[in-house]
């Protein structure tokens, strides 16, 4: 029987080995950063320090070049250092990378999403897609008088004490799926007010209905990334919104991962849906940090200050609509919205991209299963083809985590153990055929050392 604890000490060490330098700073930094950065446990078995990129390459500080298949955890769609981009920052830059003051700029990219996202009349800005989700849920219970918040299992939206529940783990029956906190320090009485629901599973309907009277809200992504690319069912997300208006609960569509990316009207556009709100980030901002809650007018307005007064929900920041992430926004925005081209290149290399794993897995004879949308896909280990985070309980998680290692050391940059992975406009078919490649030699190896 095949030691796997045994070939992932050897891969882990092969990886060591082989970005020296990397491995030096991994050292160097866990002396004052947990696990050596803020990114460290999205990489197996350390991260990688990358010094540049350019267009949909990274190379490291030694000097590796990689194929980039992360591209910032999505946000660069264009790739990296996009010249459009660039020049808008380095326009800002001889200005002022901050006011205090408001800019033009704010309103300008507020007109972008309102023009593109169903269903929304106003905008409001925040720093980061956690601060729009929390943001988006303080306004559904001020908007409905209710506290309690209903997301689904396997959902990722962002580290904030109500959502950070049953994103990994699964607990009780699906019609009575149970809150499991993710992480320690959140409180008890914050997760007696969170109702969890099956992803992809008709027993979320009755569990609405059950709890309509404390309900203000249910969160949802078309397709769940942290989960590794998990998409909805159109007919799930089409019921959805009809339960939630026969119920009177608002629906929060969380688009940090998919605004912009699966087309200009995101996930809301694709699936021909309608939502109360829309949480936005990623590529929104360009590359830089930001966080926004889009939708009805009386909704988004409940975060309007009057003069001498306060807003019903707070949505502030220092950074929050500041210019440098507001002109990156614009240019990226502009670009990919400018190219009537962009969206149906992205589809087109993300299907080659789903196709040509797909088929390395039955070349070779392997269990796996690739999924996503658009210019998203993700790779599982599971037995049977996964529809929801309940299905990835016996997901080989060790073959996930070689597999990213494996692509490393062959110029492929992927996040372990969760396998999600973008596209850019940047990215050629030739880059494609690459990618797939590396995985047909990586899955081939794990093959032949048993761990698939």
């Amino acid at each position: 029987m095949v030691d796997v604890r045994a070939v992932l000490r050897a891969a882990a060490t092969e990886v060591r080995e082989t970005l020296s330098a990397s491995s030096d700073q991994y050292t160097r930094a866990s002396a004052v950063l947990p696990r050596g950065g803020s990114r460290s446990r999205f990489w197996w078995p350390m991260p990688i320090y990358a010094q540049s990129a350019q267009g949909a390459y990274v190379e490291d500080i030694d000097g590796r070049r990689y194929i980039d298949c992360n591209l910032g955890f999505g946000p660069m769609i264009l790739g990296h250092a996009h010249p459009a981009v660039s020049d808008a920052l380095e326009a800002q830059l001889r200005k002022s990378v901050l006011y205090g003051a408001a800019c033009v700029q704010e309103a300008e990219l507020a007109q972008m999403l309102v023009d593109n996202i169903p269903g929304a009349e106003r905008a409001v800005f925040v720093n980061s897609g956690t601060e729009a989700t929390m943001t988006a849920i303080r306004i559904a219970r001020a908007a409905t008088g209710r506290d309690a918040v209903a997301k689904f299992e396997g959902g990722w939206h962002g580290h904030q004490d109500f959502l950070f529940h049953s994103f990994a783990s699964t607990q009780g029956e699906p019609s009575a799926a149970v809150a499991v906190p993710e992480m320690a320090g959140i409180p008890e009485a914050v997760s007696a007010t969170v109702v969890v629901l099956p992803f992809n599973d008709e027993a979320a309907f009755e569990r609405i209905r059950r709890e309509r009277d404390r309900l203000a809200c249910v969160i949802v992504e078309a397709v769940q990334g942290g989960a590794g690319s998990l998409p909805a069912d159109r007919e799930f997300l089409t019921a959805l919104r009809a339960v939630c208006d026969e119920c009177g609960v608002l629906l929060v569509l969380d688009e940090v991962i998919t605004g912009f990316r699966l087309g200009p009207a995101g996930a809301a556009g694709l699936y021909e849906i309608t939502p109360d709100l829309v949480t936005v980030g990623k590529v929104v901002g360009g590359g830089l940090p930001v966080g926004g809650v889009v939708g009805r007018g009386e909704l988004i307005d409940r975060t309007a200050s009057t003069p001498g007064g306060h807003p019903s929900v707070v949505a502030a920041g220092t950074f929050a609509g500041n210019p440098m992430t507001m002109v990156a926004g614009i240019a990226q925005l502009s670009t990919l919205l400018g190219d009537p081209e962009s969206y149906s290149r992205l589809d087109a290399i993300g299907r080659r991209m789903r196709e040509g794993i797909s088929a390395r897995l039955q070349e070779l004879e392997i269990t796996g299963w690739v999924t996503g949308l658009g210019s998203m896909w993700g790779l599982h280990f599971s037995p049977a083809r996964p529809r929801s985070v309940r299905d990835l309980a016996h997901d080989n998680q060790e073959a996930s985590r070689l597999l990213a290692a494996y692509l490393l050391l062959d110029g492929v940059l992927m996040s372990s153990p969760v396998h999600l992975g973008f596209l850019s406009t940047a990215h050629s078919d030739e880059d494609v055929d690459m990618v797939i490649t590396a995985h047909g030699r990586a899955l081939k190896r794990m093959k032949d050392e048993a761990c698939v």
